[in-house]
């Protein structure tokens, strides 16, 4: 049986190799640093996790630094082209005068090693004229919310009859796989610190608590509301003693009937998109201002073990 099982993995390797040569892809090598996951490294080169995960013959998730992946990468097409890691495609930017290597990171949503790697560059000074290839930015009317400074306006209801809706939907929307998918989940959440606050947005280059709650569940198949009021009504309810990472946090706003939303990661801090901070930060749920304001947690997804203890 074990010798089927490994002559089975090894068709679908060779089937795997066949068919990336058919479609035009080549190999590359890529080193993990410290910070980096499946995850972040698939969207770097376009990729998907689970052919990472074959093609390195990959059980987990879990990668350690200094590991050597085996990547597979679209030949390039062009000169100066290099990998297609942004999803749209890319477009040629002339550098123009102020611009550095930081500005046009933020302004594209692409790491600055990225962009050098795309154009072959070994340091960060720019100069005037110079051609870059850089990721297409892509467009999208934002859609606006009711959101206040750290909280979303809940249009007139008090907290208390959301709070009986909740019940509504009393259950977990889906199940992880493993507890190192739910670790994934909070690695993921942390890339985003330092990611601006925009209100009513929900894209890189801006976003609220809500929709970066959104943005990191789309992640792993859970879609949630758009709104932290929305958001409130639907889970598992957790008390504050029970939380878990990846849960979610909420809290009453400086205003009546106003509510802010974060994940929880573990040793009781969170992270959340602040209105105060103007950016995605990580703060403690025993901090007064947040301990005062506690509303009570929310489990979206739960290990196979804890439905099964319902």
């Amino acid at each position: 049986m074990g010798r089927l099982s490994f002559l089975g993995v090894g068709l679908i390797v060779l089937i795997l190799s066949i068919s990336l040569c058919r479609t035009g892809w080549a190999e590359e090598h890529y080193t993990v640093k410290q910070g980096d996951t499946l995850y972040s490294i698939s969207r770097s080169f376009n990729v998907t996790v689970e052919i990472l995960k074959q093609v390195n013959h990959l059980r987990g998730n879990a990668l350690k630094p200094k590991q050597v992946l085996l990547v597979p990468t679209q030949r390039e097409k062009r000169k100066g082209e290099g990998l297609k890691r942004a999803k749209g495609g890319i477009e040629s930017y002339v550098v123009k005068k102020g611009d550095t290597l930081s500005f046009i990171s933020k302004k594209v949503g692409l790491p600055v090693v990225e962009i050098k790697k795309m154009n072959r560059l070994h340091s960060n000074v720019l100069k005037v004229g110079q051609k870059l290839w850089l990721p297409k930015v892509k467009t999208e009317p934002e859609e606006k919310t009711e959101e206040i400074p750290d909280t979303e306006d809940m249009a007139g209801e008090t907290l208390e009859s959301a709070d009986r809706e909740a019940q509504v939907i009393p259950q977990p929307l889906g199940k992880w796989n493993n507890p190192e998918e739910r670790g994934l989940l909070v690695r993921i959440a942390k890339t985003f610190l330092g990611a601006p606050y925009q209100l009513g947005g929900s894209t890189l280059k801006g976003l609220d608590c809500s929709a970066f709650v959104k943005r990191i569940y789309e992640i792993f198949d859970i879609h949630l509301p758009r709104t932290s009021r929305e958001q409130f009504r639907v889970g598992k309810e957790v008390n504050k003693s029970e939380l878990e990472e990846g849960d979610l946090v909420f809290f009453k706003g400086q205003r009546v009937n106003g509510m802010h939303v974060g994940i929880y990661i573990g040793n009781k801090q969170f992270v959340h998109a602040s209105y105060r901070e103007k950016q995605v930060k990580m703060d403690n749920l025993e901090m007064p201002y947040f301990n005062s304001r506690f509303l009570k947690g929310v489990r979206v997804k739960e290990l196979e073990r804890e439905g099964q203890s319902l």
